[in-house]
């Protein structure tokens, strides 16, 4: 009988799952879609535009040669220029905050858009990035606050960068064979100062997903709120990890576009979210008003803030790797043979005036930090 009900309540719930049939019709050149904020606190703004393929292909078509411009309530005007395909920048805008300023798009094919009159909106500074140890990792925190109470509508993102090391140190490399069997290793020999580094890299991560939050319903603009958790054990935190955060100030129509694009992109798919939703932004095309455009134009300071971390902070973090030795006869039989997909990495027995009879080696991966990563340290970088 419970069987019964179980299967009766799975077949009504996949009943009540509709298809989403778009309302907009299609057009043979897709939707425009704008991606970015205008940063008005001196740094660099990009302006991403592109076009839609279809709702099941996603977006993925640069609109390249179009003309982008800011437009102010006074007549004022500042135009951006193309750096990349689809990309729009401009740099060290200080824009009036008693004025009020809208987005201009002039496409290849003649399409004219226009975003509503937006105010600069404001942005306090992050007070910290703060963070946390529990068992299951390492909880980030963004803490700030706005004294004036007027900024309440909250965005963040973040880049993760951290620092590894290959699971070995390798003091030896393979020497190749002349010329034309120089694509055969026939021995090793040490590493030089020559060498690329093998033992140091980097990696990095970016969020995609949609960081939201709101003082609204509070007495008071404040904001702590958790944006990142590394798993314990983590490769992130084995030697040094850094998390930059970059906040955005957002209108409350502005964050509700935010919340809308969220929940579409983030929790459609089971039988019991709820359904695609329209992305109605603040841009219009004017030339057509039957066209629709996917964006929401705003202007705020981009306040940035980070921190490292580092793995003596951490005490038993338990980062482990897998790898493992063998050992090889420096013989160029025995190296084509056990040395495939492995790189030598210190010598174990010694012949005659120090040469190097046998060696320890590993897989490449174990050895080799740029298969994972980039050996090429971040500006940033202490």
């Amino acid at each position: 009988m419970n069987k019964l009900i179980i299967l009766l309540v799975v077949l009504f719930a996949a009943g009540c799952k509709e298809k989403f049939i778009s309302p907009a019709p299609p057009v043979s050149s897709g939707y425009l879609v704008m991606e970015g904020i205008v940063n008005d606190g001196g740094g660099i703004t990009n302006i991403r535009l592109s076009r839609t393929t279809s709702l099941n292909n996603g977006i993925n078509k640069h609109e390249d040669q179009a003309t982008v411009k800011i437009e102010g309530s006074d007549n004022s005007s500042i135009s951006f220029s193309q750096n990349a395909p689809g990309n729009y920048t401009i740099s060290n805008l200080h824009l009036d905050p008693a004025i009020k300023y809208r987005l201009s798009v002039k496409t290849s094919n003649n399409e004219e858009y226009l975003s509503d009159f937006v105010t600069v909106r404001p942005n306090p500074p992050i007070d910290s990035i703060s963070w946390e140890r529990e068992n299951d990792g390492v909880h980030i925190f963004i803490n700030t606050h706005n004294p004036q109470k007027n900024t309440l509508y909250y965005q963040w993102e973040h880049d993760e960068t951290w620092e590894f090391h290959s699971a070995y140190y390798a003091s030896l490399k393979y020497i190749k064979a002349p010329p034309p069997y120089d694509n055969l290793n026939i021995a090793v020999g040490y590493r030089g100062p020559s060498d690329p580094e093998i033992y140091t890299c980097w990696q990095f991560n970016s969020s995609s997903a949609i960081l939201l939050g709101s003082s609204a319903k509070l007495s008071e603009d404040i904001i702590h709120l958790p944006i990142v958790e590394v798993p314990a054990a983590s490769w992130k935190i084995s030697v040094l990890y850094s998390i930059l955060v970059k906040q955005y100030a957002w209108s409350k129509e502005g964050y509700e576009f935010l919340e809308r694009m969220k929940k579409n992109t983030e929790t459609v798919g089971s039988v019991f979210d709820a359904q695609p939703s329209e992305l109605n932004g603040n841009i219009h095309c004017t030339s057509n008003p039957a066209l629709q455009a996917i964006g929401f134009f705003n202007i705020c300071t981009i306040r940035e803030n980070r921190i490292f971390i580092k793995n003596s902070a951490l005490p038993g973090w338990g980062f482990q790797n897998t790898c493992q030795l063998e050992i090889i006869e420096n013989l160029r039989d025995s190296i084509k043979v056990k040395g495939l997909g492995k790189l030598p990495v210190y010598p174990d027995q010694f012949g005659p005036f120090g040469s190097i009879t046998t060696f320890f080696a590993s897989s490449e991966q174990c050895v080799d930090c740029r298969l994972t990563g980039t050996n090429l340290k971040p500006i940033y970088w202490p």
